[in-house]
């Protein structure tokens, strides 16, 4: 049976469907990728297909238990998650119990059960340790997807005990289509698109008026007078909304600084007379945007810091140095 519902990922459903026709689906899984990109749909569309009443190609989507699937409503399908989007938050070991608890009972509509943790990275030691029994040898008719960005985020021995799926950055045009067929105007699904970061989640959530509020404060910092320990205060308060206790979330930074990436993109390709400035067009700021290889510089010293942002710099310092950089780039007010 095929899988259904899912964009892109064709790699990964492939797998899955191989796996479902040999009769070779493993107990638990770790889908790796990036938020957004299809991971938890996957899990939907896998528990669909092994429990559809009416068997084809597809699952049919009619049947009682796809109406309640696709409703979360599922008497089988149990989703454990983080409590909210906060670096800090966690998946309680409590909760943790209560889902094994579940599991050793026989799935309720005699199907698979599959239990979904999202962000499987929010799992505390406590909440890990307990798993680690379950998910080596869940008891018959379960099957468990752990949903990460990268494996690095959960313990080794979890990751030993899984199957991996990788899923990959949604390409921009696919997500535009998508928006556009969920009624959004043309030019601003390209924009949501190119920020989105191969993610249709964020693509799907992005305020674009707060995005441009957001670049335009950034630009009027750069050209005003200000030295080192302004361009501090500015890089404190970037990094404030991503740290949540000792926690700090790093890839949400990284996606964050993409709006100054994509600025400086977007510059160089206006000023080499090419088309495709979809963000700079859209938020009026292509009059004021620097020369090409000011823009280049600026560009690459936004990926430079991101790279370092990554690798585990101190994100207040690595951000500064990026501003005393960018001063440089800027173009006169």
């Amino acid at each position: 049976m095929r899988l259904s519902g899912v964009l892109g990922q064709r790699r990964a459903l492939g797998q899955l469907e191989t796996e479902m026709a040999n009769r070779r689906l493993a107990h638990a899984y770790l889908f790796v990728g990036p938020m957004g990109s299809g991971r938890g749909s996957t899990a939907l569309a896998l528990f669909q297909a092994l429990n559809c009443q009416d068997p084809g190609q597809t699952a049919c989507g009619q049947c009682p238990s796809c109406r309640r699937a696709a409703a979360g409503q599922h008497e089988d399908l149990a989703v454990l998650a983080p409590p909210n989007d906060q670096a800090s938050a966690q998946i309680k070991v409590e909760e943790v119990r209560e889902m094994i608890r579940a599991i050793s009972f026989a799935p309720f509509g005699g199907g698979t059960r599959l239990v979904l943790i999202r962000q499987a990275g929010q799992l505390n030691i406590a909440s890990a340790n307990v798993l680690l029994k379950t998910l080596e040898e869940p008891p018959p008719g379960n099957i468990l997807v752990l949903t990460v960005q990268d494996p690095g985020e959960v313990l080794p021995t979890l990751v030993s005990r899984c199957r991996r799926v990788n899923f990959l950055p949604l390409e921009e045009g696919l997500i535009a289509q998508e928006l556009e067929r969920r009624g959004l105007e043309a030019k601003a699904a390209r924009l949501k698109a190119a920020l989105s970061g191969g993610s249709l989640g964020l693509a799907l959530a992005l305020d674009q008026d707060r995005l441009f509020a957001t670049l335009e404060r950034l630009l009027g910092h750069l050209r005003a007078p200000g030295g080192a320990l302004e361009d501090w205060a500015l890089a404190e308060e970037l990094v404030a909304p991503f740290r949540g206790g000792e926690r700090l979330d790093r890839q949400g930074l990284v996606e964050t600084l993409d709006l100054l990436a994509l600025y400086y993109r977007d510059a160089a390709v206006g000023a080499a007379g090419r088309s495709g400035a979809a963000f700079l067009e859209a938020s009026g700021l292509l009059g004021g945007a620097p020369s090409l290889a000011p823009a280049c510089r600026g560009f690459d010293l936004v990926r430079a810091c991101q790279g370092q942002v990554l690798a585990n710099a101190a994100p207040e310092l690595a951000l500064t140095v990026l501003l005393q950089g960018l001063r440089q780039e800027a173009p006169a007010a």
